[in-house]
């Protein structure tokens, strides 16, 4: 949908056409007799050549209207570019609403971020691929485009109008998915590791808990079902505990904390203190899984001495790969090893060969090389896998006696494809945790000190070695 440069009030479709990475103000043109009559016929047949809104995106602001018949042309951002041709941002719009809040319930005032373009909105294969019309008319309960919108809700605190870097917080987190292909669902967590507002505000809020939307649950459009999913500011220490009990648990806790947002989930980024969630006991089973992270992985066969050297000496530009931005982990649920990894499995070749490895060199970001204690502690002593997703590669450990996997005792390191398992024993599980001081980046760590101090530097990159056990871990600088 093209729109004019300008401030337009709705059309009769109810969907704003609005200008271009700006503020929208809402506008009404007059109408009157004497305006009508001093213009000539073909300015008035013009006016009335209104563009036609796309079907899906016309269903998703119908349904933002049935939350806010009030405010019938919000301000909204929008792309110059548009991503089908050519544009970077997934997303065409993104309005915001304001929302009055129920103070009586520790809601307060707030924005509401609403993107449009993780679901197709056009039908027409230019974004998305064109849904199947056939299964859709059978009634088939099909997801349009991706399946999903985000949202964000920002306390007001009394300004006047939406800051705009929620807008562009969202728009990063489609360049996610659509980079990725890793769809988010509520019960993820997303590590970003400086504050939301981009050291605006130089607050705690510095990663994200998904959540259901708590007013948009869903929108049934002619291109299939959208689930709309509420991006939720948290601590560090809220991050922790999410990954080592559950995102749902944590969301619980804010949720009925008077300090923050209420049961809508409203981001207060101003908040300081984090909610007295317990984590999870100290020995208890981990319910984090694995992730989606920058890894890597390579067969080191050789273990010892020369290999090693030249390992040194030429460094791991093989397994090295950029680093994609802030946003690097995504939290996922598994019950079995063969639900764990099913889209990276059905990737790979048919009939693909399990290939048995004498020793295996891991590459990780240091977000992802920050939830090794966790994996071995959490999930590995417990009888229990984990995993690392990447765009092209994965790896899991896995504790003796896991069914469905691959490795052994008698091979404890072996890859289908893209797809690395490692059997972690108790010596090699001790192993990995004597070296957490090294693994595990200071900046990345659960660490909230009661005044503001400035962030650590990154570490550089370092490897650790186990010859014994044929692993060697490098943590990316």
């Amino acid at each position: 949908m093209s729109c004019p440069s300008g401030p337009r009030a709705p059309h009769s479709s109810g969907v704003p056409c609005n200008s271009a990475l700006s503020f929208v103000a809402s506008a009404q043109r007059v109408h009157g007799p004497e305006n009508d009559a001093c213009k000539p016929q073909d300015a008035k047949q013009s006016e009335q050549l209104v563009p036609v809104a796309p079907a899906g995106l016309k269903a998703l602001c119908d349904a933002c209207s049935q939350l806010y018949p009030d405010q019938p042309n919000p301000l909204q951002v929008t792309t110059r570019l548009k991503y089908w041709l050519g544009g970077q941002d997934p997303l065409d719009y993104i309005s915001m609403y304001r929302n009055p809040g129920k103070p009586e319930e520790n809601i307060p005032p707030h924005w509401h971020y609403i993107s449009f373009g993780l679901s197709d909105l056009h039908g027409d294969g230019r974004v998305h691929p064109p849904p199947d019309r056939a299964a859709l008319s059978a009634g088939a309960p099909l997801p349009s485009g991706c399946g999903i919108e985000l949202t964000f809700r920002l306390a007001a605190d009394g300004a006047e109008h939406p800051p705009l870097w929620p807008a562009a917080l969202l728009q990063a987190l489609a360049r996610y998915v659509f980079t990725t292909g890793n769809k988010l669902c509520a019960g993820d967590h997303i590590s970003w590791h400086r504050p939301l507002d981009g050291e605006r505000s130089g607050g705690r809020m510095r990663h994200l808990l998904v959540a259901t939307e708590p007013q948009l649950r869903h929108a049934r459009t002619p291109h299939g079902i959208v689930t709309f999913l509420q991006m939720v500011g948290c601590t560090s220490r809220e991050l922790r505990a999410a990954q080592r009990s559950s995102v749902s648990e944590v969301l619980k806790l804010i949720a009925q904390d008077p300090r923050c947002g209420g049961c809508w989930l409203v981001t207060r980024m101003e908040r300081r203190v984090s909610v007295r969630a317990g984590g999870g006991a100290g020995g208890a089973l981990a319910q984090l899984a694995g992730v989606s992270c920058d890894v890597r992985w390579a067969a080191w066969e050789d273990s010892t001495g020369e290999s090693v050297a030249r390992e040194d000496a030429q460094g791991l530009a093989h397994l090295e790969t950029t680093v994609t931005g802030h946003m690097s982990t995504d939290s996922f649920g598994m019950s079995s090893m063969g639900e764990a990894l099913a889209k990276l499995s059905a990737e790979d070749p048919p009939g693909e060969a399990v290939q048995y490895l004498g020793g295996v060199h891991v590459v990780l970001s240091p977000e992802g090389a920050a939830l090794l204690p966790l994996a071995v502690e959490g999930r590995i002593l417990h009888g229990a896998h984990f995993t690392w997703r990447g765009e092209s590669a994965a790896v899991t450990l896995v504790a003796p006696g896991v069914h469905g996997c691959f490795v052994s005792t008698d091979a404890p390191r072996a890859a289908r494809g893209s797809w690395l398992q490692i059997l972690v024993n108790k010596s090699l599980a001790s192993d990995i945790l004597a070296q957490r001081s090294t693994l595990c980046d200071a900046a990345h760590s659960d660490s909230e000190e009661d005044a503001p101090a400035p962030a650590p530097a990154p570490a550089p990159s370092r490897t650790v070695r186990w010859p014994e056990h044929g692993l060697a871990i490098t943590v990316r600088a």
